[in-house]
């Protein structure tokens, strides 16, 4: 009984995090001490307004000790969309329209979180300035030209390969998104425990960098939600194309970032996410 109230508790704490729903504060007195205390934006950021040293939030609560839970914040965030993804069709709008507005509302969901990371990395990255510079760039909340490209092909691309899969079967549409939302956090959480940060300022760094054992556990429990999701819908070799696409690039990811910048930050993060969505939306598009 105490492991599943522990789970709920931490996917709760990590949705507050990573969403923008609202939940409730009284989630983070287990951990100890008044609820403002616990707020996921004080124990990140070090802001005022818990009435402590930020040292002591940090070790109050922080995001990388509920890791494990992140597949099933994907779920939770993916939820409406998937829904969506259901009902749409039925009301006569067409395969394309509806691939967008699932994307829409996972986004919305997300307050875009994910997608500003993965604008930040195209924009500091891609332009082949030092270190430093380039860590300063992906700092600056401006978007620039690489950082605009990155975003319309993400967006594109999710909503067309939704679109595709939403024309035929909008069911496994739905199980998609599930799938991916959950399983591309869990890789998320893998990345960021297994990928030394680049600074010690950054957000990731703040927010507690995951053990390797937790990371390898969200990624093992994204895997299975998205095996449990996927399989009976798609198929074997769809499911393993998905897959093999998604630890493609997530190893090309980590293999650039560790080149360019020395490590990963929390737009590193964002960007993994992504990318692994991406792959795996693409390869259960290739078989279905």
């Amino acid at each position: 009984m105490h492991q599943p109230k522990a789970l709920i508790e931490a996917t709760l704490r990590a949705t507050a995090f990573l969403t923008r729903l609202s939940i409730s504060n009284r989630v983070f007195e287990s951990l100890g001490g008044p609820a403002e205390a616990q707020s996921p934006e004080n124990a990140a950021t070090g802001e005022p307004g818990s009435g402590r040293p930020a040292t002591q939030r940090a070790r109050r609560y922080q995001l990388g000790d509920d890791a494990h839970a992140f597949p099933l914040v994907g779920l939770v965030a993916a939820a409406p969309a998937a829904i969506l993804l259901l009902v749409l069709p039925a009301l006569g709008l067409s395969p394309l329209v509806c691939g967008f507005v699932a994307v829409a509302a996972l986004v919305a969901t997300t307050g875009a979180l994910h997608e500003d990371g993965l604008a930040d990395v195209a924009d500091g990255l891609f332009g082949h300035q030092p270190r430093e510079k380039a860590l300063e760039i992906m700092h600056d909340s401006r978007v620039g030209t690489y950082g605009a490209v990155a975003l319309v092909l993400s967006l594109g691309l999710r909503a067309a390969l939704l679109a595709e899969l939403c024309a035929t079967r909008p069911l496994l549409a739905a199980a998609a998104i599930l799938a991916t939302a959950s399983a591309s956090r869990g890789a998320m959480a893998a990345f960021w425990a297994l990928t030394p940060p680049a600074t010690g300022t950054g957000l990731a760094a703040r927010a507690g960098r995951p053990s390797r054992p937790k990371g390898e556990a969200s990624l093992l429990i994204g895997g299975v939600i998205a095996l449990c999701l996927g399989l009976p819908l798609a198929g074997l070799l769809p499911t393993l194309a998905a897959a093999a696409l998604a630890a493609v690039g997530l190893v090309l990811l980590r293999r650039f970032v560790l080149r360019r910048i020395g490590g990963q930050t929390g737009d590193c993060l964002g960007a993994a996410q992504q990318l692994c969505e991406m792959a795996l939306l693409l390869g259960v598009s290739l078989g279905s």
